[in-house]
């Protein structure tokens, strides 16, 4: 395995580590832009209620979430069969979150999606671009995420978190008039380069500006793997500009 990769891997354990040591230096000190879940535990100034992890996978940051915000209810999408039931295995000792076996979307309906050996980087939106390498497919169900906060008696979203390669804006328009004054903070997965299972950097800032958005960090960095001085895609926050 890359050198890099484990030596990367070794320093976010460390960061990690020193993050919850609970040490108020730290908390006070610690620089802004590293770590975008802990940089809202320092930023809001009430603990969530609600939060929504749309693509879930197997539950790396439902986990963190619940780590730092223990008081808040999350609920956790992953709509492929064995990555779903893998999500539930890694949260089953966390009471607060909720796993939904189910997309989030722009419109309630089931579509046949091919299924890539890497489950990180299935795609709703370009569903064929696995169809050459795919391992197998599988009806998927696709709900409106207003209709779901609708029946969970939800009236407010504290942290919306969307890493749906490429779906993001379908999980947007999903969320209907949530998005004028019901979400607090949106972190999601953009591109820097036009390309099908990304959102573009510019198409984002276009359309969180007119619900009031204001881009508020900017996380994990990702290079071009055949230009490394181009930026591939990052994952971004955006929080309401009367929170800031």
């Amino acid at each position: 395995m890359n050198w890099r990769y484990q030596l990367g891997k070794y320093l976010n354990k460390c960061e990690n580590l020193m993050l919850r040591s609970k040490s108020s230096f730290i908390n006070k000190n610690f620089p802004f832009g590293r770590n975008w879940v802990f940089d809202l535990k320092r930023t809001l100034l009430e603990n969530p209620a609600y939060i929504i992890d749309a693509g879930a996978n197997i539950g790396e940051v439902s986990k963190e979430l619940a780590y730092y915000f223990p008081s808040a209810k999350i609920y956790a999408f992953e709509p492929i069969y064995a990555t779903y039931h893998q999500l539930i295995k890694n949260t089953e000792l966390f009471k607060n979150i909720s796993s939904q076996h189910f997309a989030l979307g722009k419109n309630e309906e089931s579509i046949e999606l091919y299924l890539n050996p890497e489950s990180t980087i299935n795609s709703i939106k370009s569903t064929y671009l696995n169809a050459e390498n795919a391992i197998g497919k599988e009806t998927i169900h696709i709900k409106r995420l207003d209709k779901f906060c609708e029946l969970a008696n939800i009236q407010h979203i504290n942290i919306l978190k969307i890493d749906v390669e490429g779906f993001e804006f379908e999980v947007l328009d999903g969320c209907g008039n949530m998005r004028y004054n019901q979400i607090d903070c949106i972190l999601l997965e953009v591109g820097y380069e036009r390309e099908e299972t990304k959102v573009h950097f510019s198409d984002v800032e276009i359309y969180l500006e007119k619900y009031n958005y204001q881009l508020c960090g900017i996380y994990e960095i990702m290079r071009n793997l055949n230009n490394k001085k181009k930026i591939a895609y990052s994952n971004n926050l955006y929080i309401k500009r009367g929170i800031i």
